[in-house]
């Protein structure tokens, strides 16, 4: 079953993973004959090694498992799951696994959430449905998978056999891989006038972890006209090394390749990389069978939403059957039946690798997209889009004002476009003071679509806003965002998690909620000192972007953070065992200060041999550029001293270069050079303000 999340879900593994719908059981579902006739395919080579005929009168729990929550998929889905056997039933030969309206409530997490607690009942759904799931219990690498079914029908019904990774080898969804053997959406459904809806699917997830991932499949149709739902039919996929096969009824209609399929993840040493041979689909996955209500597709197709009048609807399942190819086991090659007319479905190129980057996110201001039109996208990121619905497109186009603009159309209401750094960069340093700027420009909005920027450290750590949009079509207006507040906003889809600047791999998202075409220009992070009449550099520790360093050219400099108590609490304190060093607080990017007038901070001496008691402070400008040595009156000894120093008497001292507009060293301080052991200074408040 697809894993799609129009609410950029976070999926992870095991029983709650991805939701799919099942299929109706009419009244006389149950009078149909099952298939007894269990072959070996000794013709073929194929040998039985797993089976479920539902012969009993209960879910064999030697083969399956229950998910049992309310988490909705990760597709927003309506049901909750449960292992009651109103959802889930077997009885003459079958299984019956039926959707059912009704108000329930469940836990809000699937089973992989550390949290879970199967008795949570926080969560309430208006619809419940049954999800089996063979792990451990039915794992396999290779073979042929062979499902007798009759699906459901009606609008918000959501039928799936599929399968997931045991083991997760290549990280989280969809890294390590997904295979939908049949997954269907509102079966007999009838669209202004088009014959009912018929359509079964055979996808292939894959590639990164989501929203990175990506996805392959092919669709079939019965002949003559049958629907799915209207009778059974066998649905089987063959897998072995390097290819996987559809079939309904034993026509083969879907062919993958592995050269058309691939899986990146992060490795033991926290590097992206590509994973060997045919991945993701060289480990063991295991089956499940479900029905979902509703959800990021079948609620988002044909005629929309949920039928509530068509429930209950059942997905009634005859036999579940394993084979495995006894000429070869380890490949699961030599037995397949392959129709030479069915093209090989054309699959996904993975992205190149970037190399991380140090000084990515350290230049100001952080131009991301088409700032003077170099190569448009900044050195380092990639697009990319979550668009499981094919609604959002976009490209490179000229603009008569601004020249290389992004275009972006979006046609439906799911989907996002961003710029991804794939090995991610700790941009902490532009939480505090920076703020994300964009020029934007409608060229056409349906009613009621809103504009979501957002910042991302991977789901759930996300942090958006929603934008002012220009009242006039047509028409440039630029926008921006501070950084503080994505942090503050947080994930209005995820209430309680927010985004981490130290760790973003998607420095812009923008996600129209509506149809919308649009453009945008001139992406950037920059430092915004607007609003900010007083940037503090140091109080209690260092506040970023600013760090402290410092310069040895012999002997030694000793920094240490002192809990001093009283009003000053934690101060830096130099401690010079040299005659030839500074100290410094310096940001990786520069800062405009044109409009600022004074820069202060408290200087304490504990302790000063020197006959004379020469300090000197400067401010600079990426070197050499620099105010020059700017001398200071020591403080009395053993007693703490404000001072309060004219950035205009800074410029004007002798042999000043100092440009404010690009300050990044808004405070060096040391003794007289040459003369400087057994000096011992504590530095404190650190601020630039702004004149009032």
């Amino acid at each position: 079953m697809s894993q799609i999340n129009n609410k950029y879900s976070f999926l992870l593994c095991l029983t709650t993973l991805v939701l799919l719908p099942g299929c109706q059981s009419d009244n006389d579902a149950n009078m149909v004959e099952p298939d007894t006739s269990v072959s070996d395919n000794t013709d073929s080579d194929w040998k039985l090694v797993w089976q479920d005929e539902f012969d009993g009168n209960a879910v064999d729990s030697n083969k399956w498992s229950f998910a049992v929550d309310c988490y909705g998929g990760g597709n927003n889905e309506a049901q909750c799951y449960t292992a009651r056997p109103e959802n889930a039933s077997v009885a003459d030969g079958m299984l019956t696994i039926t959707a059912i309206k009704e108000t329930y409530s469940g836990p809000a997490v699937n089973d992989s959430d550390p949290s879970y607690d199967i008795n949570d009942t926080s969560k309430t759904l208006d619809y419940t449905s049954a999800r089996l799931v063979s792990k451990n219990k039915g794992d396999w690498k290779y073979g042929r998978f062979e499902i007798r079914a009759k699906l459901p029908q009606g609008q918000g019904t959501w039928p799936a056999i599929w399968m997931l990774p045991t083991d997760w080898v290549y990280g989280p969804w969809a890294g390590s891989g997904e295979i939908d053997i049949m997954e269907a959406v509102n079966l007999k459904v009838e669209v202004d006038g088009e014959p009912p809806v018929s359509a079964i699917h055979g996808t292939l997830h894959y590639g990164k972890q989501w929203p990175n991932n990506v996805y392959t499949g092919q669709e079939y149709t019965l002949p003559d006209g049958a629907n799915p739902a209207d009778d059974f039919h066998v649905y089987a996929v063959e897998w072995q090394e390097d290819e996987i096969r559809w079939y309904v009824d034993d026509v083969h209609f879907a062919t993958q390749q592995s050269s058309g399929w691939y899986s990146q993840y992060v490795d033991d040493e926290g590097q992206l990389v590509n994973a060997p041979d045919d991945a993701p689909f060289n480990q063991r996955f295991h089956m499940l069978l479900n029905l979902a209500v509703g959800g990021a597709w079948a609620a988002n197709v044909h005629n929309t939403g949920i039928d509530p009048s068509v429930f209950p609807q059942s997905m009634v399942v005859d036999y579940v059957r394993v084979y495995e190819c006894a000429k070869s086991p380890s490949t699961g090659a030599g037995c397949e039946t392959i129709d030479e007319n069915v093209t090989v479905t054309q699959g996904q190129t993975p992205p190149d690798i970037v190399i991380p980057d140090t000084s990515f996110g350290q230049q100001s201001p952080l131009n991301l997209f088409s700032v003077g039109d170099q190569d448009a996208l900044a050195d380092g990121l990639i697009f990319n889009s979550y668009n499981p619905d094919n609604a959002i497109s976009y490209q490179v186009v000229t603009d008569d004002t601004l020249g290389n603009v992004l275009q972006i159309t979006k046609t439906g209401d799911t989907g996002n476009l961003y710029f991804e750094y794939t090995p991610r960069a700790d941009l902490s340093h532009w939480q505090a003071l920076g703020a994300l700027v964009f020029d934007i420009k409608v060229l056409s909005i349906a009613d009621g679509t809103e504009v979501l920027v957002k910042a991302d450290s991977g789901w759930p750590n996300v942090g958006d806003a929603t934008i002012e949009l220009p009242t006039t079509l047509d028409q440039w207006q630029q926008v921006s965002v501070p950084l503080a507040t994505l942090v503050a906003n947080g994930n209005r889809f995820s209430p309680g998690s927010t985004v981490n600047f130290a760790d973003i791999v998607n420095p812009f998202v923008i996600e129209p909620t509506g149809p919308i075409a649009l453009q945008i220009d001139n992406v950037r992070y920059q430092y915004q000192l607007d609003n900010h009449t007083q940037l503090s550099v140091y109080d209690d520790a260092t506040n970023a972007p600013f760090a402290y360093g410092q310069y040895v050219a012999s002997g030694e400099l000793i920094e240490e953070q002192i809990d001093v108590g009283g009003e000053h609490n934690m101060v830096t304190q130099l401690s010079f065992n040299t005659n030839e060093a500074v100290g410094y607080f310096q940001s990786p990017t520069v800062f405009d200060l044109s409009d600022f007038t004074t820069l202060s901070f408290d200087l304490y001496v504990v302790s000063d041999p020197r006959a004379s008691r020469s300090l000197n402070i400067k401010m600079d400008c990426q070197h050499p550029c620099s105010s020059g040595d700017f001398a200071i009156n020591a403080p009395e000894i053993g007693v703490w001293t404000h001072y309060d120093i004219s950035l205009t008497d800074l410029q004007n001292n002798t042999g000043s270069s100092l440009d404010l507009t690009k300050v990044d060293t808004p405070l060096v301080i040391f003794p007289n050079w040459g003369d400087q052991q057994g000096v011992v200074l504590q530095v404190d408040n650190i601020t630039i303000t702004k004149a009032l």
